[in-house]
């Protein structure tokens, strides 16, 4: 597996539940991913935002997004894929 390192926008698809958001799918490089399983979900405090981190699965690739909480967009910072 390659590991890609990036904070680059990306669109996602989402559930905004009482627990916060739970993103159901992602678009990378043109293609889009449905997200399998969520591995991972953590929270960050920045100043006066937050950031919700989480880590999923999809089609044997590992994403980590970020979702800025202040602003409503989400991040990829990285990726493992084949």
């Amino acid at each position: 597996m390659n590991l890609i390192e990036t904070n680059e926008l990306i669109e996602v698809i989402a559930v905004f539940t009482r627990n916060g958001p739970k993103p159901y799918a992602l678009k990378w490089l043109k293609k889009k991913y449905i997200i399998e399983k969520i591995n991972l979900v953590y929270e960050k405090r920045t100043g006066d935002g937050k950031l919700v981190y989480f880590s999923v699965t999809s089609q044997n690739n590992f994403f980590k997004l970020v979702f800025d909480a202040n602003n409503l967009k989400w991040h990829l910072e990285e990726v493992y894929h084949e």
